[in-house]
């Protein structure tokens, strides 16, 4: 019997590998957190191993997590754009300028939980009112719970925050601060707990997941608790990663995202954010303030200032605001 010559057999082994390749592919999935963060533990990873099970043999799925292939925050979308990384989360405001309608989810008293504002995300997005998806596929829309006001200087109103310096996440918030009388402090969030501990800070905008995340608790007093915006992140994926997905993968990636992300992540950061609050009213050790009523609404009308200026910076801006309240509306009403 003739044996295959040497070129023949690496013929047929090439030809195997490539085959055998095409049969599974491998998904680069990461972040620059750890897997400890919330929104790894309790909206990515059960993302990655519901798809994984889903796809039947089609999909591997390697996770890099801490930043690993990538430490930087405001590098994420890059990475996943170039294809270093597969799937990647990315904050918008680290992306200046590519998602122009993101400023939305900032604005105060818009949104009052983390659910309805990502759910009015997706279905903005699905609708094809939030752009800068080119080279990028849109996997799943989540946001924090809503950001407050921590203060370490005490107040009773916010017109107490006359001439006090507070520290806001960005232009939005900024501007909301300035209605009241603030000197708004743009700080990242490495340099917020030295600020406020050399007294260069009253008070800063964060979340509860936040203020915990940075163990900035024993620096502040006082929480008021009023919605000053949440802070929006993708689930972003290469668009060529996902063009060349086998069919069974490409149909779980899109089966777990979407809404599922929403909802997953509104849920994680509402429980993490509401246990923390029980936890710091049982040992007494923030006193909490939330105005009510009338004096909430007074908030709400005023802070209508700072969408009428977001609606006239933004292109579309009146349109992707009147949808998203339509949005609202019809989510408010079926809950």
């Amino acid at each position: 019997m003739k044996l295959p010559g040497i070129r023949t057999m690496v013929l047929l082994g090439f030809l195997l590998g490539h085959f055998g390749a095409s049969a599974q592919q491998t998904l680069r999935v990461g972040s620059y957190v750890t897997d400890r963060s919330i929104g790894i533990s309790r909206v990515i990873k059960p993302w990655v191993d519901a798809v994984q099970a889903d796809a039947a043999g089609a999909l591997n799925i390697d996770t890099y997590w801490g930043g690993t292939l990538g430490k930087h925050a405001h590098r994420q979308y890059e990475l996943v754009q170039s294809g270093i990384l597969d799937v990647a989360w990315v904050l918008p405001g680290y992306t200046s300028g590519q998602f122009p309608e993101m400023g939305l989810f900032e604005l105060p008293f818009l949104f009052e939980s983390a659910t309805e504002a990502a759910v009015v995300g997706w279905r903005l997005w699905e609708r094809g009112l939030l752009t800068g998806f080119e080279d990028v596929v849109l996997v799943g829309f989540f946001t924090t719970e809503p950001n407050t006001l921590f203060m370490r200087t005490p107040i009773n109103r916010l017109a107490d925050l006359q001439h006090l310096k507070i520290r806001s996440l960005g232009a939005i918030q900024a501007r909301w601060l300035e209605l009241f009388g603030a000197s708004p402090q743009t700080l990242p969030a490495a340099e917020m707990n030295q600020a406020l501990d050399r007294d260069v800070l009253d008070g800063v905008i964060q979340g509860w997941t936040g203020m915990q995340t940075f163990r900035s608790y024993p620096l502040v007093s006082l929480s008021y608790d009023i919605p000053i915006g949440t802070t929006p992140f993708l689930l972003l994926m290469n668009r060529t990663t996902y063009e060349a997905l086998p069919a069974a993968a490409a149909a779980a990636v899109k089966r777990h995202g979407g809404l599922e992300v929403a909802r997953s992540g509104g849920l994680g950061y509402t429980q993490v954010g509401d246990a923390i609050r029980e936890g710091l009213a049982r040992a007494g050790r923030l006193r909490m303030l939330r105005p009510e009523g009338e004096e909430r609404a007074a908030y709400r009308s005023e802070a209508q200032d700072v969408h009428e200026w977001w609606i006239e910076r933004t292109p579309n801006g009146r349109e992707v605001y009147d949808t998203a309240l339509a949005i609202r509306s019809q989510w408010r009403a079926e809950q």
